[in-house]
């Protein structure tokens, strides 16, 4: 009777622990991820070089781009349990509802307003980036077609 009621236990804490911790260690699709994460930060980055070059009229291009990158994610992410799902798409949606607000305002051309709507993307997207592994999170030092920075 105490061996069987171990088995249930310990057969209980397996499937809860393949629940949710399994997404996240051992996801389905790690390339598309790396590759959606890769593009959501490079997007991102672009975001922040038009608002510092001023050039706004190009910040609703950048939002569509940011939508084409998080629906990559979110496609990447289709086969993963429905909890990480869940609380992906929702910290998703936030970081596409902060793009799009950029967007809307560009029009006005308040730098500081831009700058400010944009440190609160960045926090939603990194939010975003907290639910993957480090190894498939790109480095925000590197930028695409140039070299890594070297270390001191």
């Amino acid at each position: 009777m105490i061996n069987r009621r171990t088995a249930l236990v310990m057969t209980a804490a397996t499937f809860a622990a393949a629940g949710f911790g399994t997404a996240h260690a051992a996801l389905k699709s790690p390339d598309d991820v790396k590759t959606a994460l890769r593009l959501i930060m490079q997007v991102t980055n672009d975001f922040d070089r038009q608002i510092t070059r001023k050039t706004f009229p190009r910040l609703p291009h950048e939002n569509e781009e940011f939508k084409e990158a998080s629906d990559a994610l979110t496609k990447a992410i289709a086969d993963e349990p429905a909890a990480f799902k869940t609380k992906v798409g929702g910290q998703i949606a936030k970081a596409r509802e902060l793009a799009q607000k950029i967007a809307d305002e560009s029009g006005a051309g308040q730098e500081a307003t831009l700058r400010a709507d944009h440190g609160q993307m960045l926090k939603a997207v990194n939010a975003v980036f907290e639910n993957f592994p480090a190894d498939l999170r790109p480095d925000p030092n590197v930028q695409p077609g140039r070299p890594a920075p070297k270390a001191t």
